[in-house]
C-alpha cells in the first residue's frame, strides 16, 4: 500500500459510521408487527417516515437513533415530518444536546427519536492516520534502519521517525489548519469575583499557550465588561461556586441574548487579534521539529529542523490570529451553553514543497535523514 492510498483511506475513515453492537442493529429480515393496535405501531409509523427520507438509523427498544452529521437541520426536518403523527420536540429530553422527538402513548407504544452523528470522532480518526502512517514508514524503510512510532492518546509527539533507534524527526500532525485551531472554556469565580479559564483536560493539556493568551488579551476585558445582572438567576449553570455557563432549558436562548446585548453591544462575540508567532512558538516549545498539515504538507517549527529537511518555516506563513469569546450553545438555541474561547487562524498560505502523505516526497524526506 502506497502513501496516497493510506491518505485516501484515512479521509474515508472520517465518513465511517459509529460502531454499534449487533443487538442494537435494526433487523431488516423481520417485519414489524402488523396489528394496528400493536404496542409497536407508533414505532412502525415513525420508521416509515424516516425510511422515506433515506436516513440511516438504529433501534434500541422504542428509541430510534437517526444517524446524520447535520444534526440540528435533521432534527428540525424530522420534527416537521413527525409532528402530524403526534410527536413533539422536547428540547431538554433524553440527555441529548438538541433534545428528542417523543410520542408518549400507552396503547400504541411510546416512541423516542434522537439524531446522532455518523462520523467517528476527529481524535479517533486522527489516531488511525498516525498509526497507519507510522506502520507504513516502518515497513517501507525498516531495511535502512528507519522506524516510526506514535503517541496515540498519550503524551508525546504525534509521530516520531527514528534512525537506528535515535529520533530524527518529531512531528505534529494536523488534519487541517482549521478555523478553530483550538478552544477552551472560561468561568466566573464567585469567590474571587473574577473570570478564569476552566481547568478541563483540554485546557490543562494546552495550558502553556491558552493561559498566557487568556491573561494577556481577555482577562481584563471580561472582568470589566462581562458581568451578570443577577448572580442568582436559576438559568445560570453553577459548578463548585463558579458560573460555567447557562443551563439547558426553555429559557436558555433568552438569557443568552440578554448577555450578548449587555456584553457585546449588538454583536454576538468578541474578537481580539494576536500575533501568529505565539502559535508557532507554542508548537516549537512543545519540542516538535515539524508540523504536517494534511494536504498542505510539511513545515519546519525550528531553524535547525529546516537545515535537516528543506521545507518552509511554519512561523513564516504570515497568518492572522484572533481570540474569539462567545456564548456557545452545544446545539440548538436552548441547549446547554458555555463561555467558549476559540483560537481562530485566518489567511491563505502556500503548500509546502514536501508532504508525508505523498510517497515520492516521503522517499526524499527519508533520504535526507
Amino acid at each position: 500500500m502506497n502513501m496516497n492510498e493510506i491518505h485516501i483511506k484515512f479521509r474515508a475513515h472520517m465518513e465511517e459510521e459509529l460502531d454499534v453492537p449487533q443487538e442494537m442493529e435494526k433487523d431488516l429480515d423481520k417485519p414489524l408487527p402488523a396489528p394496528q393496535d400493536s404496542p409497536e405501531s407508533n414505532l412502525k409509523r415513525a420508521l416509515r417516515v424516516i425510511e422515506a427520507e433515506g436516513y440511516d438509523y438504529k433501534i434500541v427498544k422504542n428509541h430510534i437513533r437517526v444517524l446524520d452529521d447535520q444534526r440540528l437541520e435533521t432534527m428540525q426536518k424530522l420534527n416537521q415530518m413527525l409532528s402530524p403523527l403526534g410527536f413533539v420536540h422536547n428540547p431538554i429530553g433524553g440527555g441529548s444536546s438538541i433534545g428528542r422527538l417523543e410520542l408518549q402513548d400507552r396503547k400504541a407504544g411510546s416512541v423516542y427519536v434522537y439524531v446522532k452523528p455518523k462520523k467517528r470522532t476527529a481524535a479517533s480518526a486522527g489516531m488511525d492516520f498516525e498509526e497507519r502512517l507510522a506502520n507504513e514508514i516502518t515497513q517501507r524503510y525498516r531495511h535502512a534502519g528507519i522506524t516510526a512510532k506514535t503517541a496515540g492518546f498519550g503524551h508525546g509527539s504525534d509521530l516520531a521517525i527514528m534512525k537506528n533507534g535515535r529520533t530524527m524527526m518529531s512531528i505534529e500532525l494536523k488534519t487541517a489548519l482549521s478555523a478553530d485551531f483550538g478552544q477552551f472554556r472560561a468561568q466566573y469565580n464567585l469567590t474571587t469575583k473574577t473570570w478564569e479559564p476552566r481547568r478541563t483536560p483540554g485546557y490543562v493539556k494546552n495550558e502553556k499557550i491558552f493561559g498566557p493568551l487568556f491573561n494577556d488579551y481577555l482577562r481584563d476585558w471580561l472582568n470589566q465588561n462581562a458581568r451578570f445582572p443577577d448572580l442568582h438567576d436559576r438559568r445560570l449553570n453553577l459548578s463548585a461556586n463558579n458560573i460555567v455557563g447557562i443551563h439547558r432549558s426553555l429559557k436558555t436562548g433568552e438569557l443568552k441574548k440578554e448577555l450578548q446585548q449587555a456584553w457585546f453591544k449588538g454583536k454576538t462575540d468578541l474578537k481580539v487579534p494576536f500575533g501568529f508567532s505565539r502559535i508557532a512558538g507554542y508548537y516549537a516549545d512543545k519540542g516538535d521539529s515539524f508540523i504536517q498539515i494534511d494536504e498542505r504538507g510539511l513545515y519546519a517549527l525550528k531553524a535547525h529542523a529546516q537545515t535537516l529537511i528543506d521545507v518552509p518555516m511554519f512561523a513564516d506563513l504570515g497568518l492572522k490570529c484572533d481570540l474569539r469569546f462567545r456564548l456557545k450553545p452545544s446545539a440548538g438555541a436552548n441547549s446547554a451553553t458555555s463561555f467558549t474561547i476559540a483560537v481562530k487562524i485566518k489567511g491563505r498560505y502556500n503548500k509546502s514543497n514536501l508532504s508525508l502523505t505523498n510517497g515520492e516526497d516521503l522517499d526524499k524526506i527519508i533520504s535526507m535523514l
